[in-house]
C-alpha cells in the first residue's frame, strides 16, 4: 500500500504597509482605522491619518484622544473645585469654562494642561507622562494666545482674561525649578502676568468682562475691595524692612520709589489678613491684589535679581504659606524663601530673618 504524503497547511500572512506613521515608527500593529488608529487615540497623540484626511474635500472637526478625554472629565469632576471656595465661581470653571474652550483652544489646551498637572500628583506611576502632556498642552496654548496680548480688544479680553488666570495655576502648580521664583521664569517676567495686570486697566475703559459669563471669575481675583480703609496695624518688621530700603537707596530715589510702594502695597494687605471677617475667598484675593498692583519696576528689579526686590518678596512668600493646603500653592512659599537666601549675601539674609522665622524653615 501506497504511503500518502501528509500535506503541509501553511497560513500565510499579508504585511499590511499602510499603517500610521507613529505605528510604523514604534514597530507595532496598525488597525487602520480612520479619522484615528486606535493606538495613537491610547497614546493621546495626533495619528498621521487624521493629516491624510485634512488634504480632501471635508474638514472633519479634530477627534479628541481617550487621554484628552480623560483629563477633561477630571478637570470638570475635580481640578475646577479645587479653583475657588466659592460656590458659583466652582459651577463656572466646571461647566462655562470648559464651554466656552470648546471655540476657543487656547483656553481647552490650557484647561487640560491644569487637569494633567493635578493628576500628576495624586498618580505617581503616570506623573511623568502626564507631566509631559501637561507641558504639551501648555506650549500649545501660549503658542495660540501670546500673539494676541498685543491686540487685546473687548471681543477677546474675556477669553484672554481666562488664559491668564489658568496660566497663573499652572505657573503655581508646576513642579518648581531651581532657578524660578514665582514672578520671574528663567530670568523673564512672563508675559500672561503682564496680561492679568493689564486685564483692570481695560475693565476700567470697557466693562465686557464684568458683563460675560467670566464675571464671577474677575471679580473672585480682582483686588477691587481688598485694600479697603483699615485701622493702621503696627507691623515692626515691615518698618525694619522699610528703612533699610531707605537707607540702602539713597542714591537712587527711583529705585527707592519702586520697592517702598511694593512695601506699602504689602502693608495693605497685612492689615486687611489681620482684620477679623475675611474668608478664605476675599483673603486669596487679597493675595492676588498685591500681584497686579506692583509697579512693572519692580518686577524688571525682580528680573535682574535685585537684591532689595527679592527681600521684599520673601515678605510675601508668607502670605502664601497660609494658603499651603491648596495644591497648586503648597511649597510655593518654601521654595521662594530658600532661592531668595540661596540668592541673598549674609547682609540680605538679615533682612529676611523674620520670613524665615516665620515660615519655620531651616537653611
Amino acid at each position: 500500500m501506497m504511503a500518502t504524503a501528509a500535506t503541509n497547511h501553511r497560513k500565510w500572512h499579508t504585511k499590511s504597509r499602510n499603517g500610521c506613521q507613529s505605528c510604523k515608527t514604534r514597530k507595532v500593529k496598525c488597525d487602520e482605522k480612520r479619522p484615528s488608529c486606535r493606538n495613537c487615540l491610547k497614546r493621546g497623540i495626533k495619528c498621521s491619518f487624521l493629516q491624510a484626511d485634512d488634504t480632501g474635500t471635508s474638514t472633519p472637526a479634530p477627534v479628541p484622544s481617550y487621554l484628552e478625554l480623560e483629563l477633561l472629565h477630571h478637570f470638570t469632576i475635580s481640578t475646577a473645585s479645587t479653583l475657588s471656595t466659592e460656590t458659583q465661581v466652582r459651577d463656572l470653571w466646571r461647566v462655562i469654562v470648559p464651554q466656552i474652550g470648546f471655540s476657543t483652544p487656547y483656553i481647552l489646551n490650557g484647561i487640560l494642561a491644569l487637569s494633567a498637572l493635578h493628576m500628576a500628583r495624586y498618580n505617581p506611576a503616570r506623573r511623568e507622562f502626564l507631566l509631559s502632556q501637561a507641558s504639551l498642552h501648555h506650549a500649545a496654548s501660549l503658542t495660540e494666545a501670546l500673539p494676541l496680548i498685543p491686540s487685546i480688544t473687548s471681543e477677546n479680553c474675556t477669553h484672554l482674561f481666562l488664559f491668564g488666570v489658568l496660566t497663573l495655576f499652572f505657573n503655581m502648580a508646576s513642579p518648581m525649578k531651581t532657578d524660578d521664583i514665582l514672578l520671574v521664569e528663567n530670568r523673564a517676567v512672563p508675559e500672561w502676568l503682564y496680561l492679568l495686570r493689564g486685564i483692570g486697566t481695560l475693565v476700567d475703559a470697557d466693562s465686557a468682562i464684568l458683563s460675560s459669563s467670566a464675571s464671577l471669575i474677575f471679580k473672585a481675583i480682582s483686588p477691587a475691595g481688598c485694600w479697603g480703609v483699615y485701622p493702621p496695624k503696627k507691623h515692626e518688621s515691615l518698618d525694619e524692612l522699610e528703612k533699610r530700603i531707605r537707607i540702602k537707596t539713597l542714591g537712587s530715589l527711583e529705585k527707592q520709589t519702586m520697592l517702598l510702594g511694593a512695601v506699602e502695597r504689602l502693608r495693605q494687605t497685612y492689615d486687611f489678613l489681620s482684620i477679623k471677617g475675611p474668608n478664605d475667598h476675599d483673603r486669596l484675593r487679597a493675595v492676588y491684589a498685591w500681584l497686579f498692583n506692583i509697579d512693572d519696576g519692580y518686577l524688571k528689579l525682580l528680573k535682574n535679581a535685585d537684591s532689595e526686590a527679592l527681600c521684599v518678596l520673601a515678605f510675601f512668600a508668607i502670605l502664601l504659606k497660609e494658603f499651603e493646603k491648596i495644591w497648586w500653592i503648597e511649597g510655593r512659599a518654601i521654595h521662594i524663601i530658600r532661592q531668595i537666601y540661596i540668592l541673598s549675601d549674609d547682609e540680605y539674609r538679615l533682612w529676611i530673618r523674620w520670613p524665615i522665622e516665620e515660615m519655620g524653615w531651616m537653611p
